[in-house]
This record gives C-alpha cells, sequence and structure tokens, in this order.
C-alpha cells in the first residue's frame, strides 16, 4: 500500500525535476525506452528453481513466444528489445538465429531491436573475432529494416568491452567502422572508452538501494568527460525493477526486494533527474537473475503497465539546455568492476561464467 500512497507525490517530483535535473548530452536526439531482452532459453530452464516463473513458459526459437514478448514490448511502450548477442556463428548458437527471426517478427509490428554484443562470448576469444562478430552485424543485421537507428545510424551496445584496452578498440573501429557511421554504446564503469565509444551505461544499479543517487552521478560524469574534450555522448540510463541471482549460485549472489514496484520508480525518478538520453531495462527477460518485466506467475502485467506508465513520464519531461562548460576538475574515479554477466540456461548455447556485481559510486 505504501508504493501506492507514494505515487502522487512521485509524478509531481518527476514533472517538477526539468528545473533541478542536469542537462543531457548534446548527441540526445530521440527519447527511447530500450529494454535488454535473452533468447537463449528451453523448456528445461523452466525447471529450475528460479526467483519467478513467465506467464507462458517458452522456448527461445518459438516464432510464437517471440510475437508474443514483441506485443508485450509495444504494451509498454518499448522501443527496442537489445538482445544478447555471442556472434554470427549459427552451430550451437541460437542468440544469432534467435535475433535473425526476432527482427523479422519485429518487423512486421513496427518494434525495433537491436544487439548487446557480448564481448565474453564463448565464441569470441580474440581480437579478430570480434572485428569479424561486428563486420557480420553492420553489413547484415544492421541492414534490416527493424533493426534500432538513430539518426540513421544503427545502435551496438556492448558487454565487458573491458577486455581489451581502449587503443585495440580504436584499432577495431578503424577497421570496421572508420567513419562513425554505428553509434557504440559500452558499459561499465571505465569513462576512458568513451574515446572511441559513442555513449556509456551500466548494466546493473541492484546493488544501490538508493539508485537515484548513482544515476545522477553518472549522467553528470558523462558529460563532464563530453564538455571538456568539447564532444558528445550519449548518457543511457539504466531502470530495473529488482534483482535476485540466489539461483545462480554466485558467492555473492543477493537480492534488491522489488517492494511492490517502489525500487523500479525510484529507478526512474532517477532517469529523469539524471537527464538521460535514452533509458534501458535490465530486463525484459532475464530470469536467472530475477529483473524481469515479462509478465509473470507472480506479478502478471503489472510491470509491463508500470513501464508504460513511467516511460510516458521520461518521454514528457522537458529536454533542459545544452550544458554550460564543465570546470577542468576531473570527476571523481570509482575503481572499476564488471556489472554481473548474464547467465544463461539453455541446451543449445554455451554460457558464459559468471562474474561478480559491480559497485560503483
Amino acid at each position: 500500500m505504501k508504493h501506492r500512497t507514494a505515487r502522487p507525490l512521485l509524478i509531481l517530483l518527476l514533472l517538477l525535476v526539468g528545473l533541478l535535473r542536469p542537462p543531457p548530452s548534446d548527441a540526445q536526439g530521440e527519447r527511447l525506452v530500450l529494454a535488454f531482452y535473452y533468447a537463449w532459453y528451453d523448456m528445461t530452464t523452466w525447471q529450475k528453481p528460479l526467483p519467478d516463473q513467465p506467464l507462458y513458459p517458452y522456448a527461445s526459437a518459438d516464432p510464437a513466444a517471440i510475437e508474443r514478448h514483441v506485443l508485450w514490448a509495444q504494451q509498454a511502450s518499448i522501443d527496442a528489445l537489445v538482445q544478447s548477442w555471442y556472434g554470427p556463428q549459427t552451430t550451437n548458437n541460437q542468440t544469432e538465429t534467435n535475433f535473425a527471426l526476432l527482427l523479422d517478427i519485429a518487423a512486421q509490428h513496427g518494434l525495433a531491436a537491436a544487439v548487446d554484443l557480448e564481448v565474453t562470448s564463448p565464441f569470441i576469444h580474440s581480437e579478430g573475432d570480434v572485428v569479424a562478430a561486428l563486420q557480420h552485424l553492420l553489413t547484415v543485421h544492421a541492414r534490416h529494416p527493424a533493426y534500432l537507428r538513430v539518426g540513421g545510424r544503427p545502435v551496438v551496445f556492448f558487454w565487458r568491452q573491458d577486455q581489451y584496452p581502449v587503443a585495440t578498440w580504436a584499432a577495431i573501429r578503424n577497421q570496421v567502422d572508420p567513419n562513425h557511421t554505428s553509434i557504440w554504446i559500452a558499459e561499465g564503469t571505465n569513462l576512458d572508452y568513451l574515446e572511441v565509444f559513442d555513449g556509456n551505461h551500466l548494466y546493473s544499479v541492484a546493488w544501490d538501494p538508493e539508485p537515484e543517487g548513482t544515476l545522477v552521478r553518472w549522467g553528470n560524469r558523462v558529460r563532464t568527460w563530453s564538455n571538456e574534450r568539447g564532444t558528445a555522448r550519449y548518457w543511457v540510463a539504466t531502470v530495473m525493477p529488482g534483482y535476485d541471482d540466489r539461483v545462480t549460485g554466485r558467492p555473492d549472489a543477493f537480492v534488491r526486494d522489488r517492494a511492490g514496484g517502489a525500487y523500479y520508480r525510484r529507478c526512474w525518478e532517477g532517469a529523469i533527474q539524471s537527464g538521460a538520453d535514452w533509458v534501458i531495462i535490465t530486463s525484459f527477460n532475464e530470469w536467472m537473475e530475477g529483473t524481469q518485466i515479462e509478465p509473470s506467475a507472480g506479478y502478471g502485467e503489472f510491470y509491463l503497465n508500470l513501464t508504460r506508465e513511467l516511460g510516458d513520464l521520461y518521454r514528457a519531461s522537458e529536454s533542459p539546455p545544452p550544458q554550460a562548460p564543465a570546470p577542468t576538475a576531473p570527476p571523481p574515479t570509482d575503481t572499476p568492476a564488471p556489472s554481473p554477466t548474464p547467465v544463461p540456461s539453455p541446451t543449445s548455447t554455451p554460457s558464459p561464467s559468471p562474474t561478480s556485481t559491480a559497485t560503483p559510486t
């Protein structure tokens, strides 16, 4: 009942933050609402003791399940699903074959889709593998009419780009996208990657019981980095309904209670206060970490409807004028730490080893 009582106050606050929040980067264009999407499930997944169960158990390769997800995403007013992708190999890699299906089905319904390239994929072992994966992505998938584009440029998210130094990524980009005709979004706390990438996001903020401050600080850091260099980078704010990865067996597994939707609301409040260029939801259907908004046995369609409500508030929030030049002092430095690796449970796609949870400040 507490989250219902606080709701009018939160809405009033969200309408007023346009006067208080810092402005977004000059790179801001469309105010997109995106969601991370996972396509590595089979029917055995649902035999595990998950934090919750989907309303309709499914195999990720089932076109009917993909279509249902596309329609649900539209119900939630999500602009695009950003699917975790292991690379172009088709043998024992359903993230490739299922992404092709997702694009075709999304096109039928007017939804967009993009890729979150997992640099720690079991099929990617070298700089050359990264180059080959990106060449395939940009010459094949990114030409599909349903692939997410902003200003005509296809959008690519990256997971664990910190496996390679910035100089290596500069060489990779010079090979596959020398004219920067695509938009690359890095992940994590090391903003040095913005020398090569076009924006930054944090995959997880669930470690923080008060995520508003974290989102505002990181939005400021991306803008400060941009202003000091006279350039523009995207700040993509993460919103999460909660978190529960105990089923993974990680030694640092933990729970962030959803509190009847209150935690999700706090994330959205922080995203708006941070002047986010885009918002990305972690996640549409990461069941192993309990971050899903996909309709479930426990919550029904509650989080779809809440996503639509809060996404509409974000889109309606006033876009402030460009920020004044930033001071010359560098932003506070954090000790880089990766966000948790999503843990797939397929029979046909190898799963990566889990990593520890990030705690940027």
